[in-house]
This record gives C-alpha cells, structure tokens and sequence, in this order.
C-alpha cells in the first residue's frame, strides 16, 4: 500500500498502538501527540444521557487539549466507551480486574462506542460516532484465565484485544471491526476525502 501524506497540518491525539496500528496499515503518515486527559475525571464530572454523548466529548477533550498547543493545525481526538447493561466498562488495568470484566460479559451482548473529534484552532470543526454490538461465548473461568494469559488484554475496554485472539471469544458480530478496536477509520477517510485532508 503507498503512504498517503495529509496535505494540511495534522495532529492525531492518541498514544494507543492500536490506533497507530490501523492509521499505519491505511497507509496514513500521521504525527501522534498524546493528549494525556484525566478521562475517570470525566466520565464522573460529565452529565450523559447516552453513550454517545460520552464518546464525543472525551474524543472532544482529546482534541482540545492538543489544539492549544498546535496553532493552525487539526487535532483528532477518539475515544471508546464500552457499555454493558448501561455501565461504562473502563481499562482493567490488571488480571482481576479483567477477569471480573470478562465474567460479565460471557454468555452476553455489550457495546463498544467510537467517537472521534477534529479541532482548530481551539474549537471542534467535526464529530462522528459509531457503535458496534458484540455477543459473547459462554465462558468458564478456565477459558477466561486461558485468555488473559494469551492477550493480556490490561489496556483495553472490554478486557479483550479483538485483533488478537479475543475475537474468538464471540459468537455474533454487529458493526466494524475497526470501531471494536476504537477507531472508526471508514468514516474518518470519508471526512479527510471529502476535505482535501488528503
């Protein structure tokens, strides 16, 4: 695949190698600036409706931040909400944590949400939100112990790394796998085309 350069300056908030994995494999040469947000602080201090909501105004945040540094540049933010059951489903940060994720979700259908936000100049130009809905395989604790120690999926919303092997822990899939691995990268092509980002 050839490299595809941004013909406008452009700042990608994110230090998830993830998302640097899918910009990467797109072909995009981009310039990455963590934005380093205290996102628990958000969720608390954020009053929301929907998860959609939540997902736009992290990603906004993200955005922002980076924004006030870099004048006459655009900044994307994004951010993805895992939702079960109405509760948001944060990085677990460590193997009970995963392991308590992973037991609520088994045998269950839960959400990601991906929401994205480009800035200039301090102020948000452009948002998009995706959601995609996953089933979960009836797990015992062996196979979830099984899996963690494969993936160790401590950074990741929903305890599972998707393009790894979590992706065989489900037995139904709704909506972009780029969106489960939270970066809705078919909608932000779209936006980049249709204003000669790139």
């Amino acid at each position: 695949m050839n490299n595809i350069s941004f013909l406008k300056p452009f700042i990608i908030a994110t230090e998830s190698e993830i998302r640097k994995e899918i910009l990467s494999n797109a072909g995009l040469e981009c310039m990455y600036v963590s934005s380093n947000i205290d996102e628990e602080k958000i969720k608390k201090n954020f009053k929301f409706t929907n998860f959609y909501d939540l997902a736009i105004e992290l990603a906004s945040k993200k955005s922002l931040k980076i924004s006030n540094k870099y004048k006459d540049t655009y900044v994307l933010g994004v951010d993805q909400i895992c939702e079960f059951q109405k509760e948001v489903l944060n990085k677990p940060g460590n193997l009970e944590n995963c392991k308590k994720t992973l037991s609520k979700l088994s045998g269950n259908t839960h959400q990601q949400n991906c929401g994205m936000a480009i800035s200039y100049n301090n102020e948000i130009i452009w948002t998009s939100f995706d959601v995609a809905k996953l089933t979960m395989k009836v797990l015992s604790e062996k196979e979830i112990e099984s899996y963690i120690k494969k993936d160790k999926p401590f950074k990741c919303c929903g305890s599972y790394k998707y393009e790894l092997n979590g992706k065989d822990l489900f037995t139904k899939v709704q909506g972009s796998i780029f969106t489960i691995q939270g970066l809705d990268i078919d909608s932000l092509f779209f936006y980049l085309r249709q204003n000669n980002f790139i």
